[in-house]
């Protein structure tokens, strides 16, 4: 059988399999109407993402006051992991006590929660690691995607979190480029199948909804530095970064995450050619548009195409179909919002459409019925048969290039040099969005892993590996290091 063959098969047992949902037709109906009896307020407010810290007293607890006082002016969504160590029962009752002050205060209306799980729910203490997507890219197995993108919506959930905030969907471009790791790799058709199945996979959950990033071009850097600006042709957009998308919308994503680059010149935060003309015309998507990190305000602070903060959130709302502010720091948003309203009332119905695409995707989560998901979920985080197929994934993904004098497999006894920071430090290993954002150094936190020089060991024995660590992550070295 040919490869699209094979793959078009996949997909479609995938489809059989998916999960009935409410008719969209009936959530429109229901979220129009929820959207009907907001003040304009409340519909601003929905625009509004807050980061956790923002409702977190010093010890991690919960500030009730605080998360009421949000909750009074509407406030959305929070998202974020605010340290490492919370397992799924105590992220959940961190989210049941946010959701129950939040619900109480606001009419009943639930905020949705997002969670950055991009290989694996990888801020759930004990849930497990899958290898980064350029691993899932070069299994070639959308099967074994589709199983990662299972349980990590599961696992997610498990912790009371709808919201995934991936796939990834960028085309690696450029190899310099700093996340190029987090992507499916070069090839279109490829990140396309990948992200589809990874999609459905998420939201074969019955209360998990998927977020494709990042919106669109990030990835076309000349010199693989993050958040320069883009150069694209219309037919390099369309032919190489769009396909990803395209099947993400196609296959039903929730939600998607616009980037921090200018495009021709524009910042996509602010494109209309790219939030309304591609995404919203062509790609006929429907679903919730949210910023990434601070990219409103970035229209000021990083782009410096206006002069003041609420010049950005009048750009945005003019310019595009943008429907939440990862802000993340404030409520400065939302007042802001309420000024140019005033100054230009014509603008309610663009605002509404907004918020009625935020509240149908919260429908679609089941968050008004069950507004902390993922109860039975519990118990299935870490367990065995998740590990194997993380394994799975991670064997399926290793490409050898070589292998003279059939030196592979390892026998015990061979000798074996080995050398670079990395070798013995599986925090490094794992990369970023592992406990941490930009990931971690060291062994402590991966009580299950295993670092390549103690593999090595296993297969060979400790006396004929020589290693030398050289130079550490930042070029510095010691005495220590120098030796073997």
């Amino acid at each position: 059988m040919q490869l699209k063959s094979f793959l078009a098969a996949v997909l479609l047992q995938f489809a059989l399999f998916e999960p009935s949902r409410c008719d969209s037709d009936s959530l429109d109906v229901q979220a129009q109407t929820i959207v009907d009896g907001f003040s304009m307020d409340q519909v601003i407010g929905q625009m509004c993402q807050l980061e956790i810290s923002m409702i977190l007293n010093d010890d991690n607890s919960v500030n009730e006051t605080l998360v009421r006082q949000y909750a009074k002016l509407g406030v959305g969504s929070y998202l974020n992991s605010p340290f490492a160590g919370w397992n799924a029962t105590q992220w959940r009752n961190t989210i049941k006590e946010i959701q129950t002050y939040h619900m109480d205060e606001n009419g009943g209306h639930p905020m949705v929660y997002g969670l950055d799980s991009v290989h694996g729910a990888q801020y759930v203490d004990q849930a497990v690691m899958f290898p980064q997507q350029i691993n899932a890219g070069a299994s070639f197995n959308p099967e074994l995607v589709h199983k990662m993108g299972y349980i990590t919506g599961r696992d997610t959930a498990a912790a009371g979190i709808s919201w995934v905030l991936g796939p990834i969907l960028d085309i690696s471009y450029n190899p310099l480029w700093t996340r190029t790791y987090e992507t499916y790799g070069e090839d279109p058709y490829l990140a396309s199948v990948l992200g589809a199945a990874y999609i459905q996979g998420v939201q074969n959950n019955s209360q998990s909804g998927a977020c494709m990033k990042h919106f669109i071009g990030y990835s076309q850097t000349t010199t693989g530095v993050d958040r320069e600006s883009v150069t694209i042709s219309d037919y390099d957009l369309l032919n190489y970064h769009v396909p990803p998308f395209q099947a993400g919308a196609n296959h039903g994503a929730m939600s998607t995450m616009q980037n921090y680059v200018s495009v021709n010149g524009v910042p996509v935060v602010a494109s209309t050619k790219i939030l309304n003309n591609l995404l919203r015309d062509d790609l006929n998507f429907d679903g919730v548009v949210v910023t990434d990190w601070g990219e409103v305000n970035n229209l000021q602070s990083w782009h410096r195409v206006v002069r003041t903060q609420q010049g950005a959130v009048e750009l945005v709302i003019a310019n595009t179909s943008l429907d939440m502010s990862m802000v993340p720091f404030s409520t400065d948003f939302i007042d802001q919002v309420k000024i140019v309203l005033s100054n230009n009332p014509g603008y309610e119905d663009r605002l509404r459409s907004s918020a009625k695409r935020i509240i149908k995707m919260k429908l679609e989560m089941g968050l008004y019925d069950t507004p902390v998901p993922g109860e039975g979920n519990v118990d299935l985080v870490g367990n065995d048969d998740d590990v194997v197929e993380a394994l799975n994934l991670a064997r399926e993904s290793i490409v050898l290039l070589k292998n003279d004098n059939n030196l592979l497999p390892l026998t015990n006894g061979t000798s074996v040099f080995l050398t670079g920071f990395s070798m013995d430090d599986i925090g490094y290993q794992c990369g970023g969005w592992s406990i941490y954002w930009q990931g971690t150094s060291g062994n402590d936190y991966f009580a299950h892993g295993m670092s390549v020089k103690e593999g090595i060991e296993s297969l060979v024995g400790t006396d004929t590996v020589t290693f030398f660590n050289g130079l550490a992550v930042d070029g510095t070295y010691s005495d220590e290091d120098l030796t073997t």
